[in-house]
This record gives structure tokens, C-alpha cells and sequence, in this order.
């Protein structure tokens, strides 16, 4: 990587831009900006926004976006922003542009952080020959494997964020039965993605016949940190979304065969670190009847920081040449 590369994190929310380059075998990330999907009408908007505001004239990117990507194409599965890899490419006037899903960069960044850009959630011994598991709510919930091979490791990105949601309890199957009557079926990304906190706190307050607030997701967790005696039901709220999501997480280590550990992602998670902890997420992990065995001794780190897919983006584009 001799000379700074492009690269980008673009969610349904926000798009995260900056500079990369290797020194002494290592990625750096510098230059990190943070631009609103809301304040442009496309990616390249947002990228020419950034490129005006740095010295350097990157002429190869790699854009980590937030979707199914296809042939080097996107549509956002939460934003109005569509991304044609020939035609950024042109408007940036980049000499190569690769476009990878974001969960694919998280995964492929996870072997270029430190060990302080994660946290422990839950021990286990694991299985070295085995896959692992990136998987995370933000905006939608990501999902991809780390598989090893003889050449190294394989990053397959996944769209397991829009499987079946199965609940576990009287009170999940309330919530499905009110997601339900919107949208008639309702994936596990319904409840595990910013909008889907959302959506758990109003079934709640339905189920309970609380008249709703209408909180946005950050709000919602910021009472249950608060342990607002005004808002009761976000502490339901959010502990209910960490539940499911150990449910969740130890289904899609049944399905792929990750025992070799989990990797938590996403731009929730980090931001209720405390609450996560102390959560029911480790016992619904465990909670897989007579496969409890087969996902227990799988380990679990939280990424906290959140650079890991810019990383990802400058090792896959290195990958690829």
C-alpha cells in the first residue's frame, strides 16, 4: 500500500470517510470524518465533501456499504442512497474503486485491531478450525464469517439479519404478533437494528397499555441507562433486544458452524455497553436445549470501537489487488 487509500463506512445513517496507508506492514487509519446520509443526495456528494477537506488525492477507494452488494452495485437497505461502482469511480475519478458489504469489512478488519478495540462478554476455549461469527445491530444487523484456509482467512459476507424472527417467550411472541400487522413477515433485523428497538418499545407499551412516547432508539436507551421511573418500558425495551440477540447469535453459530468465536459489531452495541452487560444475552446464548454444548464453549468479544470497517475496507482493497 504504498500510497493513501480512500476509504469509507457507509451505513443507513451516517457515512464514515478517511485516509488509509501501511506503515511497517500495519494499516493506519487517519483523516476519520462523519458525514449525515441525510445532508446528500448520494455517496459521491458525501465523498467529494470529504475530499475537499484533506490534502491528500487518493486514487484508489474501497467503500464498505451498508447492503447486498451486487456486481459493484447497492441499494441501501435503510437510506435513500443507491452506490454504481463505474459511476463514482468516474465522478471521484479514482483509478480502482471496490465496493464490499460492511459487514465483510468489519470481518476482514478484525485481525488489524489491537487487542483494546475489544471486550470480553463471554469466555470459552472455541475451536481454531472452526469459523467465526461477526454479527452486529446499527442501523440494520450485519452478519458475515471469518472462515480459515490454507491461504488464510475467507470473509464470506451473509444477509442472516433477514431470517425468520422465532420467539422465546410469552412476551416476544406478543411483540412478533404487533410487528406483525406491519410487516407480515417479520425477519429478526425487525427487532435487532435501531428501528427495531424502536419497534419493541412500542409493542411493549401496547402489550402493557402504556400510552407510548414516541422516543427514537437513542432515547429509549438513554432512559434505560437513566432507569427513568417516567419511561419504564425502555428498560424492557432493551433488555429484550439484548435477549434476542443471544438467541439470535447462538442460532447463526448453529447454522454456520462458528465455534470458533463471535465478534459483536454494529453502532449500538458499544454505546449501552453497560447494559449489554449485565444483560440476559449470555443466558439466552447458552439456551439452545440440547445443542447447549455445541455453543457453549464459543467465545464472545465486543468490538468498541468504531473504525474496524474502514480497516477492513483498506485490507480488502489490498486483498483484491
Amino acid at each position: 500500500m504504498a500510497e493513501p487509500l480512500l476509504v469509507a463506512d457507509i451505513g443507513g445513517t451516517n457515512a464514515r470517510f478517511a485516509c488509509a496507508e501501511e506503515r511497517d506492514g500495519r494499516i493506519v487509519v487517519r483523516d476519520v470524518q462523519r458525514f449525515r446520509a441525510e445532508d446528500f443526495e448520494t455517496v459521491a456528494d458525501a465523498a467529494d465533501a470529504y475530499l475537499e477537506s484533506i490534502a491528500d488525492a487518493p486514487r484508489r477507494a474501497c467503500f464498505a456499504a451498508a447492503g447486498f452488494v451486487q456486481d459493484g452495485n447497492v441499494s441501501f437497505t435503510n437510506s435513500h442512497w443507491t452506490l454504481r461502482a463505474q459511476e463514482a469511480r468516474r465522478l471521484l475519478r479514482l483509478d480502482a474503486f471496490l465496493v464490499v458489504n460492511d459487514f465483510y469489512a468489519m470481518a476482514a478488519g478484525v485481525s488489524h485491531l489491537t487487542d483494546d478495540a475489544f471486550i470480553e462478554v463471554k469466555a470459552g476455549a472455541g475451536d481454531a478450525r472452526a469459523p467465526r461469527l461477526v454479527i452486529g445491530p446499527g442501523t440494520g444487523l450485519g452478519q458475515a464469517l471469518i472462515v480459515p484456509s490454507a491461504a488464510g482467512e475467507i470473509i464470506v459476507s451473509t444477509e442472516g439479519g433477514h431470517v425468520s424472527f422465532a420467539p422465546c417467550t410469552d412476551e416476544e411472541y406478543a411483540v412478533l404478533k404487533f410487528i406483525a400487522r406491519e410487516h407480515p413477515r417479520v425477519s429478526v433485523e425487525r427487532l435487532l437494528s435501531g428501528r427495531g428497538l424502536v419497534n419493541i418499545h412500542r409493542a411493549l407499551c401496547s402489550v402493557e397499555g402504556v400510552l407510548r412516547a414516541s422516543l427514537r432508539a437513542d432515547e429509549i436507551t438513554a432512559a434505560a441507562a437513566a432507569r427513568d421511573d417516567r419511561l419504564p418500558i425502555a428498560g424492557r425495551a432493551v433488555d429484550m433486544f439484548c435477549a434476542v440477540l443471544g438467541s439470535v447469535a447462538a442460532d447463526a453459530v448453529l447454522s454456520t458452524g462458528a465455534r470458533g468465536g463471535v465478534v459483536l459489531g454494529g453502532g449500538i452495541l458499544p454505546k449501552i455497553r453497560d447494559l449489554f452487560l449485565a444483560s440476559r444475552f449470555v443466558e439466552r446464548f447458552h439456551d439452545k436445549g440440547r445443542m447447549t454444548g455445541y455453543v457453549e464453549a464459543t467465545p464472545v468479544r465486543l468490538i468498541v470501537r468504531d473504525d474496524a470497517a474502514l480497516y477492513g475496507a483498506a485490507a480488502a482493497l489490498r486483498g483484491h489487488e
